[in-house]
């Protein structure tokens, strides 16, 4: 049976099988967009399927040109459990395959296509899928190689973004909402910090891994956190560095890279969201409440400790940012 759809259609379409699929998760497409992930349901975390499968064209043009996005291939190898991913050249094919259903169709997997672009896919199911999964294994996977090292992917991304001009176009009204992720399935750590990492090294972290000047630096992070911190993670980080009241951001973690530095090998990007200034005091009562040791560095807070913490933080005046002038 064979079902045309447009628009709004695709996205519910991949939204509810997405949500449904069991055995087989198998997506080509010919571009990835960062955020991509969230026009599957997010249940797939929950209940991953047995086999799930991507190729995206991965080289150094398609990165460079803003087409592949490799911080989207990291979030779905952290955040998919048992996926595998590949890259192959010269092929223009946008396919998605929940057990036995398939969508063939003009929208890639990117949150724009999804939303704002005039799209249209058929959709086969039962036997006659099965073609549809032929081609995808035999044509398409079969003749796929690695993706291989993200890193070198990043640094072509990360400089290709600082050389590329902001335009203000005018904004599109989106044909299809597509809805957020909640942070369910995301660790949120709580880090203290006693000693931040000098301006040299992140210097040196920043030049050698091409990362945003408006992203800030956590350097010298433990080995086992380096190696659990996920792409989108959250993180609490405490400022013990100083004397008299103490501050804390509530930020996201953007990357992670391994740079040697006289401070440290490990270190982790983040953008702050919120920040908040206790008291000595009153921190401190926090992680006790809370039962977090206050010599701890690194530690992945469960759902009582955030309670915990929260009813303290919401109670608090956040810290405002200072207006540039």
């Amino acid at each position: 049976m064979a079902r045309f759809l447009q628009n709004t259609e695709l996205y519910e379409t991949v939204l509810q099988k997405s949500s449904e699929t069991k055995e087989i998760l198998w997506i080509c497409s010919s571009a990835l967009g960062l955020g991509a992930h969230r026009v599957f349901s997010q249940e797939i975390l929950k209940k991953p399927p047995v086999d799930i499968r991507f190729i995206f064209q991965v080289n150094d043009f398609a990165v460079k040109e803003g087409k592949v996005n490799p911080y989207e291939i990291q979030f779905l190898l952290e955040h998919f459990k048992g996926i595998s991913i590949k890259s192959r050249e010269n092929f223009n094919s946008n396919i998605y395959i929940f057990d036995n259903s398939a969508l063939i169709t003009s929208v890639t997997l990117t949150e724009a296509a999804f939303e704002s672009n005039i799209e249209s896919g058929v959709l086969l199911e039962g036997p006659d899928a099965e073609e549809v999964k032929s081609f995808f294994n035999e044509s398409l996977w079969n003749t796929s190689k690695s993706v291989g090292e993200l890193k070198k992917y990043k640094l072509i991304w990360n400089l290709a973004q600082k050389k590329t001009k902001t335009v203000n176009l005018k904004k599109v009204k989106p044909y299809t909402e597509i809805k957020d992720w909640t942070n369910t399935y995301i660790n949120t750590w709580y880090i203290g910090v006693s000693n931040w990492i000098s301006a040299k090294s992140e210097r040196k972290i920043k030049k050698e891994t091409n990362w945003q000047t408006n992203l800030s630096v956590l350097g010298d992070v433990g080995y086992h956190a380096f190696a659990q911190v996920k792409l989108g993670d959250y993180a609490y980080i405490a400022d013990l560095s100083k004397r008299g009241k103490i501050e804390i951001k509530y930020v996201q973690i953007s990357d992670k890279a391994r740079v040697e530095t006289d401070e440290g090998d490990f270190h982790c990007a983040f953008e702050v969201e919120k920040k908040y200034l206790l008291e000595r005091e009153q921190f401190f009562a926090m992680l006790k409440n809370s039962n977090i040791n206050s010599k701890a560095s690194e530690t992945i807070l469960n759902n009582d400790q955030l309670n915990r913490i929260a009813i303290v933080l919401s109670s608090i005046k956040r810290k405002r940012k200072r207006k540039s002038r």
